[in-house]
């Protein structure tokens, strides 16, 4: 994906889901995508056409905007820890607790209050065909340049940009760990990103075949930086985070491997 960066910023923008305005645009698109594209939700709950669970007042949100028309396309939230009741369980462990592999979730040494749930990931294609028909119409009655680009060729972009400010809202909460109930073809696509979550259960049905997984951020940022330098200067970029927290990663990584060599 050649140059993703200028491209992502040519088209999109990305932000933290801060306002009520923000946060209300996010679950409209999670209205569409969840009740109206997948039906994995039922329309009749959310008569205001925006979808919402209890877990959204414990979370943090993150949207992608197609920078011209100023519509949202993208979200995501990452459910946070909560450190006055840690032993409440994200969505995850409710779902698909019952199935966890205990052996490998030993090698990973997370607390309950640095670690968070990627959740609610969802790119609106109803949205971007709406963006392309205004589009086009604007340039029809305006001579509007569309620089030949469709909108849906920007969902691969979305994600990234999705992607990119998960790691800003895991820096600005603290959080070093992330679990992720992750569809089979979004996790194909975060492996061919450098991006390797560890499967700690079956695939399962829910919203669709999903498998429950964990990651360590750190380890996420240090092998994208190795293996995708495009991906992480968007990474960097777009999330605001800069390089010097892979640096001390990589610092880490460095001396731990020096102790390994050592001995």
């Amino acid at each position: 994906m050649p140059n993703i960066t200028d491209s992502f910023h040519t088209h999109l923008e990305a932000s933290i889901a801060i306002s009520e305005t923000q946060k209300n645009a996010a679950f409209k698109v999670r209205y569409n995508v969840y009740c109206v594209e997948r039906g994995y939700e039922d329309q009749t709950k959310f008569p205001d056409r925006m979808e919402r669970d209890e877990f959204d007042n414990e979370s943090v949100h993150a949207v992608v905007r197609h920078r011209k028309s100023k519509s949202t396309v993208g979200v995501v939230r990452l459910v946070l820890p909560n450190r006055s009741n840690p032993d409440r369980l994200f969505p995850i462990e409710r779902y698909f607790g019952s199935q966890f592999n205990a052996a490998v979730l030993n090698n990973f040494g997370y607390s309950r209050n640095n670690i968070a749930e990627v959740s609610r990931f969802a790119v609106s294609k109803q949205t971007l065909l709406q963006i392309q028909k205004q589009l086009a119409g604007a340039a029809e009655d305006r001579n509007f340049d569309l620089n030949g680009k469709d909108p849906t060729l920007l969902l691969p972009h979305i994600s990234l940009g999705l992607i990119a400010m998960l790691f800003a809202l895991s820096d600005e909460h603290g959080i070093d760990y992330l679990y992720a109930a992750m569809e089979p073809s979004l996790s194909r696509l975060l492996t061919r990103l450098g991006i390797d979550f560890t499967p700690i259960g079956p695939i399962m049905n829910y919203h669709g075949e999903r498998q429950p997984m964990i990651a360590r951020v750190d380890d996420l940022l240090d092998n994208i930086a190795h293996t995708r330098q495009d991906f992480f200067k968007l990474i960097t970029d777009v999330s605001g985070i800069s390089a010097h927290r892979h640096q001390q990663t990589q610092e880490k990584s460095d001396a731990k491997s020096s102790n390994v060599v050592a001995v």
